[in-house]
């Protein structure tokens, strides 16, 4: 059994501890720590953990591993902590407010020969791999864009939260923030573009940055894509996904794929969102088997990269190239 500690003990903190609780024998929750004492109680109570402080949780041998569910600009520094204490990590999406932040913790996941995925639930949607098996077979021809959009309505406890209304600490908006994950569903497909163009706007002054985000890209390959998002929608959330190919296309929301071919015929699949239990499992795999997970560093260094070549575009009115990383 892989015993787990996890540190923060925020909104998102809640999500994690349920999908600990679904893991079975593999794995169980021992310990949290948060410098709430009563947010730390509280999720003690939820789990059936142990409160303790950070220098005792992260010192203590009988734990394997860390869940870090800290705000963006928190993330190295644990990280880091975590791996010279011999832990492997599993830590909260986005990998980090900075690109030489995100640098840092994959070189010391590296030195410390321990684990680092970055849980960023989207990429374990069972569309994604669905969705890429049929673009990968060749269903839709060749495939000539890409198109993820999402809008959701941003409010409530989230936006209550002091640290994300400093966007030095946040790393920018919604973009960087719950934007990240269509940032990572459209690399899936399209892979880092070379080139980037990306207009914001701050529609409410809910957000320290942004709200609303459009981005267009060209790939290496040719392959045009466009990603938009806004967090001041009134709208049910989805993960509409479109992938259109010289023969056909991809159409995928929560639960259900579409393919299209070009000459009208249409198949359907029914699909499951496994919210956080797919980043977890994997962590688990990866400690059980040494294998690389689906979301480790590399993955989530790609998906800041183009949040940073964004918000270069944006602020200079300028299409930026990644031919080398924007820096952070």
């Amino acid at each position: 059994m892989v015993r787990v500690g996890l540190v923060g003990c925020g909104i998102i903190s809640g999500m994690h501890l349920d999908a600990w609780a679904q893991v079975g024998e593999q794995a169980r929750v021992v310990s949290v720590a948060d410098i709430d004492p009563e947010r730390a109680a509280a999720a003690a109570e939820r789990s059936g953990a142990r409160a303790v402080e950070v220098e005792t949780l992260l010192a203590d041998p009988e734990i394997d591993a860390v869940d870090l569910t800290l705000p963006h600009h928190l993330h190295r520094e644990y990280t880091e902590r975590a791996f010279a204490a011999g832990k492997h990590v599993l830590c909260q999406k986005p990998i980090a407010h900075t690109l030489d932040d995100a640098d840092a913790m994959i070189a010391a996941s590296q030195a410390a020969e321990r684990t680092l995925v970055i849980a960023e639930a989207t990429r374990y949607d069972a569309l994604v791999p669905k969705a890429r098996e049929l673009v990968d077979s060749g269903a839709i021809g060749r495939p000539l864009a890409v198109q993820v959009s999402m809008n959701w309505w941003q409010g409530g406890e989230y936006l209550q939260t002091p640290w994300r209304f400093d966007v030095g600490l946040m790393g920018g908006g919604a973009l960087v923030d719950g934007g990240i994950h269509y940032v990572d569903y459209l690399l899936h497909y399209a892979g880092l573009p070379v080139e980037i163009s990306c207009f914001t706007r701050r529609v409410r002054e809910a957000y320290a940055g942004e709200d609303l985000a459009f981005v267009q890209a060209r790939h290496a390959d040719g392959l045009l894509s466009a990603l938009a998002i806004s967090a001041s929608s009134r709208h049910t959330p989805s993960y509409p996904l479109r992938v259109w190919g010289d023969e056909g296309s991809v159409i995928a929301e929560r639960g259900r794929l579409v393919l299209r071919r070009e000459r009208g015929e249409e198949e359907t699949f029914e699909l499951q969102h496994s919210g956080m239990l797919g980043p977890i499992r994997d962590f688990l795999a990866c400690l059980a088997t040494g294998g690389r997970p689906l979301s480790g560093g590399p993955e989530a260094w790609a998906n800041l990269a183009y949040v940073h070549a964004a918000y270069d575009s944006a602020e200079t009115g300028r299409v930026v190239r990644l031919d080398s990383p924007p820096t952070g």
